[in-house]
């Protein structure tokens, strides 16, 4: 059995390793969320702080009794 420990050292070094990336790798993860939150937030901001309204489309939908029935 006493043979056993260096592998055994050696599995929780590289568990240790891997859990570790993983941690800054969520971290980092984290960051960017945030980041893209206050982003989100400042374009909303900027929306609702316009002076005007925007612009209505080019083309508006007819009325229903305007338009000639369809022939069959």
């Amino acid at each position: 059995m006493p043979d056993n420990w260096t592998f055994v050292a050696a599995a929780y070094a590289l568990a240790a390793l891997v859990f570790g990336g993983y941690w800054l790798r969520l971290g980092r993860m984290q960051r960017e969320l945030a980041a893209a939150r206050t982003d989100r937030e400042a374009v909303r901001d900027d929306r609702a702080s316009r002076s005007q309204q925007p612009s209505k489309t080019g083309h508006p939908r007819p009325e229903p009794a305007s338009r000639p029935p369809l022939q069959p």
